[in-house]
């Protein structure tokens, strides 16, 4: 449980770092405003917090069969199956949120909360957050079916449209791993019409020596209370214990290429 330790003496020196620097001379604290729209980037969490009694619902779609294995005959794979994923989140107050979120694969469910410790200001660098809940799947075959986990959100916004996101992650068990820690990194830049270009990368995890690199890109657009995304990437995990440890079950390859998408929708009172 090394990883573990080591990312929460990060959490806590980051909260450190944080309060001193809000507190300043005299107690102003006011937020930079933000670019990020959703409680997710294209399959990493976001670390801005949903406000309080807003309602998200979210909608995900990955394409199982990547471009490169397909023809014309099918679309390169767009005719073929998909994991669906239907999400929830709810706003408790302006720093706390709670989600639930059930995916077609593996029929797992991602109950999660999310708390956030400080937003980006004048005189605080970056934002933190933690985000900690557990992946439970329904299908009685997998030996582990409740997967707890815990991840660390940073994020520093240099500018309009410019952000750098940092999760050092930890979750119990993945398909192949008992323990599995990785950082998975999320960067922003703006684009056409206030949209953003939105990119992720997880390494391969050291612990596993099959374990393959995620990568995805994508577009974002906020209307209103609504945010669409289109993305292209290798994997089409969305749940925390598929994507930390490289070793999605279904299986994936560094040049794979698969389509996705998201569709959310926020509810304010």
């Amino acid at each position: 449980m090394r990883p573990l330790g080591s990312a929460l003496a990060l959490a806590l020196a980051a909260c450190a770092v944080c309060s001193g620097a809000a507190r300043g001379d005299d107690g102003d604290y006011a937020p930079v405003p933000q670019d990020l729209a959703s409680t997710r980037l294209l399959d990493l969490p976001s670390p801005v917090p949903l406000g309080r009694h807003v309602f998200e619902v979210s909608f995900t779609h990955r394409f199982a069969e990547p471009f490169q294995d397909g023809s014309g005959h099918d679309l390169w794979g767009l005719d073929g199956g998909a994991d669906v994923g239907l999400g929830f989140a709810f706003g408790l107050s302006d720093a706390f949120d709670l989600s639930l979120y059930r995916t077609s694969y593996a029929e797992t469910f991602e109950v999660a909360g999310r708390f956030a410790f400080f937003r980006q200001a004048p005189r605080v660098p970056f934002s933190v957050a933690l985000r900690a809940g557990a992946d439970v799947s329904g299908q009685r075959e997998v030996d582990e079916r409740t997967r707890p986990f815990a991840q660390l959100l940073l994020a520093r916004r240099f500018g309009r449209g410019w952000n750098l996101i940092v999760a050092p992650s930890w979750v119990r068990d993945t398909p192949r791993l008992r323990n599995a820690f990785n950082a998975p990194v999320g960067i922003t830049c703006p684009f056409l019409g206030d949209s953003l270009l939105v990119a992720e990368y997880i390494p391969r995890n050291r612990d596993l020596e099959a374990s393959v690199a995620a990568w995805s890109v994508g577009w974002s657009k906020a209307v209103g209370l609504h945010v669409f995304e289109i993305s292209l990437g290798n994997a089409r995990a969305t749940t925390v214990d598929q994507m930390l440890g490289g070793d999605f079950a279904a299986g994936f390859a560094s040049g794979d290429v698969r389509l996705g998408f998201n569709l959310i929708r926020k509810f304010k009172h």
